[in-house]
């Protein structure tokens, strides 16, 4: 191709930037996703329970999915960063830190997998077993359209409601967005069809281990 000046470009030199966004924005995308499994999932909604979770079901249909998509992802990283290894004008230090990146980010989804294949919990980081709440209570002598479930760290007040829907089927909850060593105090509160909440229910204290 011949620029305006009259000097000729080699074809190679698009591919070069190509292949190196390629890279760094598959690295990114499956890094920033794999760190939010691992690691953030459980604090974000420990403080934001309304907030979905990322985080699949092991060996569920998603799960496989998601897995799938990953492994396709590390692999296209490693022939990108073969292509830019073997390029003659892509600077060293562009070469090594792209390989660093590319190796790390393939480690990260093997972390991923160990995590998320039913043997540990993602949500609540690498290596840690996961902890959850059941709750249970007894159903309101009055007609309702179902229950919301509250917690607090502190005795007796603050508290946050953490059913992202209404509880409808049956009178238990599983909060599984708790850590561990903390104290949790849980409440509920009946909900008629017009939307009105009762009081609370008598406080049950849970200490996660």
């Amino acid at each position: 191709m011949r620029l305006a000046d009259g000097t000729v470009a080699a074809p190679w030199v698009g591919m070069k930037s190509r292949v190196q966004l390629i890279t760094w924005l598959l690295a990114f995308l499956l890094a920033s996703y794999l760190v939010e499994n691992l690691w953030l999932d459980g604090w974000l909604r420990a403080r934001f329970p309304s907030l979905p979770t990322l985080v699949p079901e092991s060996l569920t249909p998603l799960w496989f999915v998601l897995f799938s998509l990953g492994g396709i992802v590390c692999v296209v990283l490693i022939v990108c960063q073969v292509l830019v290894s073997r390029h003659r004008r892509i600077l060293m230090w562009q070469k090594v830190c792209t390989g660093i990146v590319v190796v790390a980010v393939c480690l990260l989804w093997g972390t991923w997998f160990s995590a998320t294949n039913g043997t540990t919990s993602a949500a609540g980081g690498a290596g840690q077993n996961k902890h959850s709440v059941t709750l249970t209570w007894k159903a309101s002598t009055s007609p309702v359209s179902g229950y919301n479930v509250y917690r607090s760290t502190v005795k007796g007040r603050e508290y946050v409601k953490i059913n992202a829907a209404l509880v409808r089927d049956g009178l238990s909850y599983r909060d599984e967005a708790v850590e561990s060593g903390k104290t949790y105090y849980y409440v509920t509160r009946a909900v008629d069809a017009e939307g009105n909440e009762s009081k609370d229910s008598t406080e049950v204290v849970a200490k996660v281990p």
